[in-house]
């Protein structure tokens, strides 16, 4: 009970530390930026990072990878053990099946989205992520956000969802929506984690509306920038 009572309080700090490293940053306005090399810098930090335990448990941090101009930034929770083995984002099933819900789903390239997660290390046992790490983490999301500059940004599975929203809710109650807390972040559009997809075919559909709503979003950003 602790712990669920640590975790209530979660989400709003961590929504609340990613908008002010924005404000912090001078981006009140997220703008478009076509870049086409990111800095190397932040990945290279955060894969020297040891600002929470997880660096001991860890094969290597997971930064992130993707285009630095990317129209979508997909953010799940944490990196999985094949995650933790390459230092890349989503490679395994669900990973693969990220790529479809990508190239075949939307008709972009893997490599001209951005590809991310909440923590940048691998939890031991893939247990969900503690308070003290996911404050930890959030200053680099933030980081990412603010060098990519994406037009929608997608959280995939609850606790991303809960997470970038700021709030605790089922993922039933936040998809279907474009969510805008905040003038310096992107809209957010939730869907089904990939591994959940696997686990459950059904949902498939849902999630198909899902990115439709993200394209659709991303459009109507594009035409108002």
């Amino acid at each position: 009970m602790a712990l669920m009572d640590a975790r209530s309080t979660r989400p709003q700090a961590a929504a609340a530390l990613l908008i002010g490293g924005l404000k912090d940053a001078g981006l009140t306005h997220l703008k478009k930026c076509r870049e086409q090399t990111p800095p190397p810098s932040t990945s290279d930090s955060i894969r020297r990072c040891e600002l929470c335990s997880l660096c001991t448990t860890r094969k290597q941090a997971v930064p992130g990878e993707g285009a630095i101009s990317a129209k979508f930034m997909f953010v799940g929770e944490a990196p999985g053990a094949e995650e933790d083995a390459s230092g890349l984002p989503f490679v395994g099933k669900a990973g693969k099946l990220l790529t479809r819900i990508i190239e075949d789903g939307m008709g972009t390239q893997r490599k001209d989205a951005f590809i991310t997660n909440i923590l940048k290390c691998r939890p031991p046992g893939n247990r969900d992520p503690l308070p003290h790490e996911t404050a930890s983490c959030t200053p680099w999301l933030s980081k990412q956000i603010q060098e990519v500059k994406p037009q929608v940004i997608i959280a995939l599975g609850k606790h991303a969802a809960c997470h970038l929203l700021g709030r605790e809710g089922s993922l039933a109650s936040f998809r279907g929506k474009s969510h805008r807390n905040d003038s310096s972040l992107p809209p957010i559009i939730v869907t089904y984690h990939p591994a959940y997809l696997l686990r459950n075919p059904r949902a498939k559909k849902d999630c198909w509306e899902d990115i439709q709503l993200a394209m659709k979003t991303a459009n109507i950003a594009q035409k108002d920038s």
